[in-house]
Formats: structure tokens, C-alpha cells, sequence
């Protein structure tokens, strides 16, 4: 999976757009607000039926290797979570590869599940089904199997 490591950061531009919807996180250390060293860039996610489901979905984590082990990450998603309740989501929402190993069970420590592909066949599940169709065909991340998680925030 060198390709993926080897990815350029998204671009400014990218990065941007997020900021301007209000949809990225940055965590910074105390006393240095100039130095961020994690972001987390979520979109929200509209399922159809009629339910209505709406989900944000975590499409980055990034923590520097300098910062890592320390809860960042973890205090990062439960943050988006609150917002994401507050804006009246159901879920987070998210995808990761299935080959690494640290991955997936880092998730589920966070109270993520696997969606299986039945319930991937549902209407609250139809914004996630798109995203996992549209990463097949993506050019980089197509080349690898991955998993569609989520974590119920119907709390």
C-alpha cells in the first residue's frame, strides 16, 4: 500500500472547501495554536426513504506520527459526533481498508460496526452504499478491499 502512503495531502483547495462548510477539525497543542498536528474532515452523508437518515461521514483522520497514541484521534471523532447530534445525524459513517490491521479494530474499540453488505442494501444505508461504490471505482483506492463502519449515535 505504498501508493497510499506515498499520496500527497489533499490540497489546500480541497482542505478549503471543508473548512468553508464547517466541516473540518483541527487540533492543536496546548499553547500552539499555530501548529496543528491532526484534522478530521467529515461530510454529511443523505440517505434516501423515509426515515430521512442523515449520517456524517468521517472521510479523514490524520494525526501526526509525532502526536500519535495519544487520544487525538479518538477525542477528534467524538467531537464530530457531538456536532453531528447536535445537527440532528442518526450515525458516523465511515470507511476503512480491510488489510491493515490496525484499522478496523480501532474502530470498533470507538463503537463503530461493520455495516454487512445486507443491511448496505437498505434505505438508511443507501449514502453509504454510494460511497462504497464510488472508492471500487476509484483509481488508488479500488486497489483494496474495504469496510463500511458505523456507529449509531441514537443515544
Amino acid at each position: 500500500m505504498s501508493v497510499i502512503a506515498d499520496d500527497p495531502p489533499l490540497s489546500l483547495e480541497s482542505l478549503m472547501v471543508y473548512h468553508q462548510a464547517e466541516h473540518a477539525w483541527v487540533a492543536v497543542p496546548s499553547g500552539d495554536d499555530d501548529k496543528p498536528i491532526a484534522y478530521i474532515l467529515v461530510y454529511v452523508v443523505h440517505n434516501d426513504g423515509l426515515e430521512g437518515w442523515r449520517c456524517a461521514f468521517i472521510h479523514q483522520v490524520t494525526v501526526s506520527p509525532d502526536y500519535s497514541c495519544r487520544g487525538i484521534g479518538k477525542a477528534l471523532i467524538e467531537h464530530v459526533a457531538e456536532w453531528a447530534r447536535k445537527n440532528g445525524m442518526r450515525a458516523l459513517d465511515l470507511t476503512t481498508f480491510v488489510d491493515v490491521p490496525w484499522n478496523k479494530p480501532y474502530y470498533e474499540r470507538l463503537g463503530f460496526l461493520v455495516v454487512d453488505e445486507e443491511t448496505l442494501l437498505c434505505n438508511h444505508a443507501v449514502g453509504l452504499r454510494r460511497v462504497i461504490l464510488c472508492e471500487r471505482q476509484d483509481k488508488v483506492l479500488g486497489n483494496w478491499p474495504r469496510v463500511a463502519m458505523r456507529k449509531s449515535l441514537d443515544n
